[in-house]
């Protein structure tokens, strides 16, 4: 494999990962460490660098979403309702309610 089709090849895992989390498919831990995974194994045996695969996730990020990945993950972090629901309530024992 050279640095080309390695490239070409990360790309289309990121674009199938993003493309699955936009339709509301997120990945898996499991896809996510494997891609991961497959990206150190380029940088290990030299066919890239990490700048260039943070370049790439950035362009399909943004190609995707229309967004950076900064702004893709501060946008998530205001859409998790959990953090906006005040448990206090159910900290006193249902029966002393």
């Amino acid at each position: 494999m050279d640095k080309k089709q390695f490239i070409t090849e990360v790309e289309q895992r990121l674009t199938r990962l993003l493309s699955a989390s936009k339709q509301g498919y997120p990945p898996t831990p499991l896809e996510r460490h494997r891609l991961k995974g497959f990206m150190e194994a380029g940088v290990f045996i030299g066919l890239t660098s990490a700048d260039e695969l943070i370049a790439l996730k950035e362009t399909v990020c943004q190609t995707i979403f229309g967004m950076s990945i900064a702004k893709r993950i501060k946008q998530k972090s205001k859409s998790w309702p959990l953090e906006e629901i005040d448990y206090r309530r159910f900290e006193k024992p249902p029966a002393s309610r």
